[in-house]
């Protein structure tokens, strides 16, 4: 049943991620603020980035069980505050609010998994937790788009409200893990906050300056360059720190001297980059370009989520009898290579089932990949850095995802803005109309749009997708290429001693 507690995270976690990225378009048209609506992404992306790496160390510290709680209930706070929110700002500073807690829910359970599987067994529980990520992810798009057609998107956020308080209640009832030695006050004293501090300065500083970068603000603006500077200066001053002074690292800097450590880190920064970007792509593809309901555009997902679904739980289960997962890593980046180069085949005339099929293979690709990248580096590292080292990969799992986030956005709206400028040229009596459309996309299948206009920029937003798509293709190869650093490593079947009780 402790098993049971923590697959529920799995699900608030995948639930919450893959509601959000289908509806923020809606989300953002209801606020008459399109241009803002990825913020409900980055946002929620800037703070799970930040504090996981963490999760780890304060763990080993403090208790798996006590930070657990900590995680789901800041949470289930910030799922409140979103639903209960009245304006685009405040439902962003909800997302970040909710993101503290999301950087602890998958995180703690592959620590948890590790303290409690050897090696080989390891690949059978994160093949069923994993499969169990990509049902709800499947679930999620449709439900998603359900709820804004039927009902209010506020409802998207308060379905993690019963989520989390059973899950709360399961843990506390029936998680047992050892506790580590030593007093709270000790055990407190013992926290790197110094190094915390840095860690979260340097990573928020850095996140934001690439999220306002071409968006909010030009690449040489005074605020992308102090936040882009200031951020690479405070996370050069934590590695030092973190190499010479504290006796509990949040990040031991001599892991990256182990080869598997260092590729699993670069791996896990392109392989977040390239999952997260059909996620983002294809809704807003298939709602703008397209013309479907916000239900349909979650559809299209479901083939993606399929695939990661049936080659993670096979994975889990070739990798648990062979003992080895190198090889599923490289095959499984050249399968979400191909899938993503297929994306760029889409125009405005393709087919469901091309769509379909591209995002299947996809999808059979991250499967394989998404718990080898992982296992392999954790086996690479002693017990006693297991937790540490797993929220590093998940720390740069996270920083993947929210650069594709703001590369990905960049590429579509720089595009776009070109494209429509030369619109609004062709029909000057309409630029006000073109503005609004670029500010809110749901106008473009508006009567008072001609036919002829209403073509032009329906093809502006096909190219300015593939130009996003190109982008997603040349990080996907760099993963690929980051695949083939690995060094073969036996998976044993000695369960290594990770909590220091």
């Amino acid at each position: 049943m402790a098993i049971v507690s923590l697959d529920i995270l799995m699900v608030i976690s995948a639930l919450d991620t893959t509601i959000v990225a289908t509806v923020y378009v809606p989300i953002g048209e209801s606020f008459s603020s399109t241009g803002s609506a990825e913020w409900i992404i980055t946002s929620y992306l800037i703070t799970v980035t930040a504090f996981q790496p963490l999760y780890g160390r304060v763990s080993d510290l403090a208790g798996r069980t006590e930070t657990i709680v900590f995680a789901v209930s800041v949470f289930l706070l910030g799922s409140i505050l979103c639903a209960l929110s009245t304006s685009m700002n405040m439902l962003i500073a909800s997302r970040a609010i909710q993101g503290i807690g999301g950087a602890g829910l998958m995180s703690m359970v592959s620590i948890v998994i590790a303290d409690i599987t050897n090696e080989r067994q390891r690949s059978k529980y994160t093949g069923i937790f994993t499969s169990t990520y990509g049902v709800a992810s499947a679930i999620a798009p449709v439900l998603g788009g359900a709820i804004v057609n039927s009902v209010k998107w506020q409802v998207v956020f308060w379905i993690n409200v019963p989520c989390c308080l059973v899950a709360l209640v399961m843990i506390l009832l029936l998680l047992r893990i050892p506790r580590p030695k030593g007093s709270a006050k000790a055990k407190l004293m013992r926290i790197d906050m110094a190094g915390a501090l840095l860690c979260l300065a340097g990573v928020v500083l850095l996140l934001l300056g690439l999220a306002w970068g071409g968006r909010d603000y030009g690449w040489s603006s005074a605020p992308v360059v102090c936040t882009l500077v200031f951020g690479f200066v405070l996370l050069l001053i934590f590695i030092i720190y973190e190499s010479m002074v504290p006796a509990a690292p949040i990040v031991p800097v001599r892991l990256f001297r182990i080869r598997n450590f260092a590729a699993s880190s670069i791996a896990s920064l392109l392989f977040g980059f390239a999952i997260n970007g059909p996620m983002l792509l294809i809704p807003q593809w298939a709602i703008v370009v397209k013309h479907a309901s916000a239900v349909t555009a979650g559809e299209y997902l479901i083939s993606y989520c399929f695939g990661l679904v049936l080659a993670s739980a096979a994975c889990g289960w070739a990798i648990n009898k062979a003992g080895r997962c190198c090889e599923f890593i490289i095959a499984g980046s050249a399968l979400l290579l191909l899938g993503n180069c297929l994306l760029l085949d889409l125009t405005s005339q393709s087919s469901v089932p091309q769509i379909v099929g591209f995002l299947l293979i996809g999808g059979l690709g991250v499967g394989c990949c998404m718990q080898p990248i992982s296992l392999v580096g954790q086996a690479s590292v002693s017990g006693r850095d297991m937790a540490s080292s797993t929220t590093t990969f998940m720390f740069f799992r996270s920083l993947g995802m929210i650069v594709s986030v703001s590369a990905l956005s960049n590429a579509v709206q720089n595009s776009l803005r070109k494209q429509l400028s030369d619109i609004a040229a062709q029909f000057p009596s309409r630029a006000n109309l073109i503005q609004d459309i670029a500010q809110n996309a749901s106008l473009l299948y508006s009567a008072n749009v001609p036919a002829d206009l209403q073509a032009l920029v329906i093809e502006a937003y096909s190219k300015s997708i593939h130009t996003a798509f190109i982008v997603l293709a040349a990080f996907t190869a760099a993963n690929f290429l980051a695949a083939l650093g690995f060094k073969h490593v036996e998976l044993k079947s000695v369960l290594k001693r990770t909590i220091d009780v």
